[in-house]
């Protein structure tokens, strides 16, 4: 034991006393941090989209697309008021704001009043402002060829912000049918959100129109338009009330199985690998030669699993706690503004599904870190091990594939069948545990993983040890693939 313990020491501290660790350590918040806010960073730095409206039809199409900007502006500032003073206020100073907000129901003037119920104070500001990235300028020519030197840059019109290009124009025509035609003039060949959604308008517009063609008033032809079932989604699940909904945060833990199965993946194939590289660099430094002649090969074997796997939990350790302090401080601020979010953030912590990710980590480590230590106990250079880590390497990307489609189908009989591969047993049952599996299929699977766990490492043993004795290395496995094809060439 004291062997082992001497190794895994070694081992743990030849990792954690490098500068790649702690890149490592910063590394998974840094990039998650970037991957949330890098969207929005994208979103928000966009310019404004300036754009025209020629209507040639007489229909006052440009009027309407005007005015659906404009609602869908007053909803923006309607919901950011409802978050800040729910934020500021409580329940009652936001139910107060909105009333106040909705006095006028088209426009923005009881923004004033809705400040005041809130005491929202000199919020009006950020309240008014709008985040729009599309806005409608008068058209500053009648046609197309005018118009050409504002969509290349070469001219500007005014702005709010000062002078600048113009983005687009639209060009609404009569159709022959009697509809309407649209044609969309940009120099910005790949962006189609403005195109699109002007597009919806129009579209909307004319379902209307012919609404009420047919003797339909406009409230009513709304109303028509409008139309949608109102879906109420229950919980069937055992121990669920009768008419209980399910919510976000019965959702949460689905979502959060597939982001953990991947993130388990993630780290058996980085801390595999990295047992890999280091045994190929100690058989070229003679390191494994003094390590077999102080110790036995299975305590180096066990002992740089366990050494590896200490630096991999030292990792999750600090990860989860940074995460979960992080998880409750923004909890207790988003629950004010809306009590739902503390429902998700405990429906993510769940402590059954945290210790489910840490047997699956360790059985998934301990059988490719053990497949990796043997593939490295053969290979003299990263060269070798090249070519013998390319089934190894299908075998990890696999269940990849699954993975995608678990959050939608876990319960597909493929699916269900892959995750009684062993190799592939802790990746897929951890996305399919929030779905409630039978529970002779997580003990059967289970019970599998843990049988092939130990067959592996057996195995990954008497490799190891033909392979750091020098008995063995990647021609002989080389030789004995292709030792059969030779005896039937002979014959």
């Amino acid at each position: 034991m004291r062997a082992i313990y001497l190794i895994a020491r070694r081992e743990y501290l030849s990792y954690v006393a490098t500068w790649g660790f702690w890149l490592s350590l910063l590394a998974v918040p840094v990039f998650a941090a970037i991957g949330a806010g890098v969207p929005a960073l994208i979103q928000g730095s966009q310019p404004v989209r300036y754009f025209s409206v020629i209507d040639e039809t007489g229909r006052g199409v440009d009027e309407m697309i005007r005015a659906r900007l404009e609602s869908e502006r007053r909803i923006e500032v309607r919901d950011r008021l409802e978050l800040m003073a729910r934020a500021n206020a409580g329940e009652a100073g936001a139910q107060a704001a909105l009333a106040a907000f909705d006095a006028d129901p088209d426009g923005l003037s009881g923004l004033d009043d809705a400040i005041a119920a809130a005491n929202l104070g000199g919020a009006r500001g950020v309240l008014a402002a709008s985040s729009s990235q599309r806005v409608l300028v008068d058209a500053p020519g009648a046609g197309l060829e005018d118009l050409r030197p504002y969509l290349t840059g070469d001219r500007t019109v005014t702005t709010p912000e000062g002078e600048r290009g113009l983005f687009a124009v639209f060009v609404i025509r009569p159709a022959a049918d009697g509809g309407i035609a649209m044609d969309y003039v940009s120099a910005n060949l790949t962006s189609t959100g403005l195109r699109s959604e002007v597009t919806g308008f129009v579209r909307d517009f004319l379902r209307r129109d012919a609404l009420e063609t047919r003797g339909l008033s406009a409230q009513e032809a709304d109303a028509l338009l409008t139309l949608s079932p109102e879906v109420t989604t229950l919980d069937a699940r055992p121990g669920a009330a009768a008419d209980a909904e399910v919510t976000t945060a019965d959702r949460a833990p689905f979502v959060v199985a597939v982001m953990m199965a991947f993130v388990l993946w993630l780290a058996v194939f980085s801390v595999a690998n990295m047992l890999l590289t280091s045994l190929i660099e100690e058989k070229g430094g003679k390191i494994i030669e003094v390590l077999m002649s102080t110790a036995r090969f299975q305590d180096i074997l066990i002992g740089k699993l366990a050494g590896v796997a200490a630096m991999s939990f030292t990792l999750f350790a600090v990860w989860g706690v940074v995460g979960g302090a992080l998880s409750l401080f923004a909890g207790a601020a988003l629950s004010g503004m809306d009590p739902r979010m503390m429902e998700v953030i405990s429906a993510v912590a769940d402590p059954q599904l945290l210790l489910a990710a840490m047997i699956f980590f360790l059985a998934g480590y301990l059988m490719f870190g053990a497949i990796f230590l043997a593939l490295g106990s053969l290979c003299d250079t990263l060269q070798d091990a090249q070519t013998l880590m390319g089934p190894v390497i299908w075998m990890l990307i696999l269940p990849l594939l699954f993975l995608f489609f678990s959050l939608e189908a876990s319960d597909s009989m493929f699916v269900r069948a892959a995750s009684w591969v062993p190799l592939w047993t802790p990746f897929l049952m951890m996305a399919r545990l929030p779905s409630d599996p039978p529970l002779w299929e997580i003990l059967g699977s289970g019970a599998l993983m843990l049988a092939t766990t130990a067959l592996v490492l057996w195995g990954a043993g008497l490799v190891f040890r033909q392979g750091a004795l020098g008995q063995a290395n990647a021609d002989s496995f080389k030789r004995w693939f292709r030792f059969g094809r030779g005896r039937k060439t002979a014959d």
